[in-house]
C-alpha cells in the first residue's frame, strides 16, 4: 500500500528506479548509432582527400615525365591504376591545356540524404 505522506522526492526516486532499465538501453543505442554515423562521415572525408591527392599526384607525375598533363580522367586512372567507388564519389577532371594543371574535383555522393543521387 502506498504511503500518502511519502515525501515527493522519495516518490520520484522510486518511479525513476522503474524507468531506468527501460530508458538505459535506448540511450545506449542512440549513443552507439551517433558514434557510428560520425565515424562513417570521417571515413568518407579521408577517402575523398586520399583520392584527390592520388589524382593530383598522378597528374603532376605525368607532367614531370612527358611535359604534358593527362588529357582525360580515364587516361589518368588507367596509367596509375587508380580506382574509386563510383557510387560514393563523383570525380570531375577538366584539362586546361597540355601545360596547365587540370581542375580536379572529388565530390561525395550523399545518397539517401537529399543530395546527389
Amino acid at each position: 500500500m502506498e504511503d500518502i505522506f511519502e515525501p515527493r522526492r522519495k516518490r520520484i526516486v522510486r518511479s525513476l528506479r522503474f524507468l531506468l532499465p527501460a530508458v538505459l538501453p535506448v540511450l545506449l543505442c542512440a549513443i552507439f548509432l551517433l558514434a557510428i554515423s560520425r565515424t562513417s562521415d570521417d571515413t568518407i572525408a579521408k577517402e575523398q582527400a586520399t583520392l584527390t591527392q592520388a589524382l593530383e599526384n598522378g597528374a603532376v607525375y605525368t607532367y614531370a615525365l612527358t611535359g604534358n598533363y593527362p588529357e582525360s580522367l580515364s587516361q589518368l586512372l588507367d596509367e596509375y591504376r587508380i580506382t574509386y567507388d563510383k557510387e560514393k564519389f563523383i570525380v570531375e577532371y577538366v584539362p586546361n591545356g597540355s601545360n596547365l594543371f587540370p581542375m580536379i574535383s572529388v565530390l561525395p555522393r550523399n545518397s539517401g540524404k537529399g543530395g546527389l543521387q
